[in-house]
């Protein structure tokens, strides 16, 4: 998955100053202090779980032996887990299905293998006592550079990609599919047929794979703030609500600003997708009781809205306003979850450095408590690849994941071996964990 345009401040599709509330500041006004020397270790445990992404590794991981090699060397620095990417955002699978294509070929590059890349590394895994979460790009079944994936292959999907309003126009109403710079082609979630097909591919993968720890949704949501404008989204919205749309720009405005419909609109995107890992969740638990169920999202609650992902506790209800409406609370799902992957992903460290905004690692994850309230366990994660070579900033954002939360995910293994990130993970690791 492509990470880096977390490291600033997304501009939403629709801007809506001060809606959702001040800035939480967990120092009280005062000025926090950056620990210099390193901590020396607690006698806890907590899971320190590594992403391996699909399209990064792609042609890394033709080998079995290229497998084994790296995870020892992830055991080495102390890793206990992996998140491991076997249906990535083009569609095609890691891993032996009978309802995915598999996955061969993604733009130039090409792999040939005749044996299973999900079992082998689980085989691995387990003679390293390392535990095992298959991740899913759970709306994702498309790549529009190179038109590859299910949504361009398979006349099936035709209508039922997300489409976007362009310019708040009512009448330039655009495909996923066509569209450029987009991460991934996503399915509509508000159409039953897309959430059969998502569940069937997990409940696939939990039951083929029975030695699985977990698995953990990605690309949960609505791509943006004005996505979802079809005719399949309207109508379902329309039942929803009760309220008919005569006018698009009854919801947002033709500025982008807040139209009349806009809050329940807000209510019925989030509670498709609530509704969706709600059903994901029974379909994984009904085969495998025991499996852990994890969800990753960006940590920036506040801003998540837009998209329809609220991580947070049915309990926790932000003010109604013009986003939300008084029931908005009900859409939580963080009671849904074991783990939430919680994405501290921030171009600054420490509140210091980038004083009076929610953009830090540290405010991320001496905050979130506030949204989840304890109904699932939370993992503190962060992005490598914006701190490249600064041995203390990556060492300084591991110490603060694992110190915060209930454990660490570090994204991604490529950035990890390309800017040779091992040692300062490993260093900001042992500052928690003796």
């Amino acid at each position: 998955m492509k990470r880096v345009a977390l490291l600033v401040y997304m501009s939403l599709s629709v801007v809506v100053a001060g809606c959702a509330g001040n800035n939480n500041d967990p120092n009280n006004g005062k000025e926090p202090q950056i620990p210099i020397v390193p901590g020396t270790g607690e006698p806890v445990d907590k899971p320190r779980q590594l992403w391996i992404d699909a399209h990064a590794n792609l042609s890394r991981f033709n080998h079995k032996e290229t497998i084994t090699n790296y995870m020892e060397r992830i055991k080495e620095a102390g890793f206990t887990e992996i998140y491991l990417d076997v249906k990535p955002g083009i569609g095609h699978a890691l891993y032996d299905s009978d309802i995915l294509p598999k996955l061969t070929r993604w733009g130039s590059v090409a792999v040939d293998r005749d044996w299973d890349y999900l079992g082998f590394f689980i085989e691995e895994a387990e003679r390293l006592e390392i535990g095992v979460i298959a991740s899913i790009s759970t709306l994702g079944f498309g790549v529009t550079a190179t038109r590859e994936g299910p949504a361009y292959e398979n006349a099936r999907w035709e209508g039922k990609t997300q489409m976007e309003m362009i310019g708040n126009d009512p009448n330039t109403i655009v495909d996923m599919r066509d569209q450029s710079g987009v991460d991934a082609v996503m399915l509509n979630p508000c159409i039953p047929e897309v959430q059969t097909f998502v569940i069937s591919i997990v409940e696939e993968i939990v039951t083929k794979y029975p030695k699985l720890k977990g698995v953990c949704l990605d690309y949960c949501r609505w791509y943006g703030g004005n996505y979802g404008f079809g005719d399949a989204t309207i109508a379902a919205f329309e039942a929803y609500s009760g309220e008919q749309v005569r006018n698009k720009n009854d919801i947002v405005t033709a500025t982008g600003g807040i139209g009349p419909l806009y809050k329940k609109w807000i209510a019925f995107r989030t509670m498709t997708i609530t509704n969706l890992v709600t059903n994901i969740r029974t379909a994984v638990k009904a085969i495998r009781p025991d499996v852990e169920f994890h969800l990753w999202a960006s940590a920036h609650w506040k801003s998540r809205y837009s998209v329809g992902q609220n991580w947070a506790s049915k309990n926790y209800a932000p003010t109604p306003s013009g986003v939300y409406t008084d029931t908005y609370r009900q859409t939580g799902f963080a009671d849904q979850l074991d783990v939430f992957s919680l994405g501290a992903y921030a171009e600054y460290v420490w509140i210091a450095q980038n004083p009076g905004s929610d953009w830090t690692v540290e405010n991320f994850v001496t905050s979130y408590s506030q949204y989840t309230m304890g109904d699932c366990k939370v993992y503190g994660s962060m992005i490598t690849s914006g701190y490249a070579t600064d041995r203390t900033a990556i060492s300084d954002a591991v110490y603060l994941c694992l110190k915060n939360t209930d454990g660490l995910m570090v994204f991604e293994l490529s950035h990890v071996i390309n800017h040779n990130q091992w040692d300062a993970i490993k260093e900001g690791i042992g500052r928690v964990i003796k």
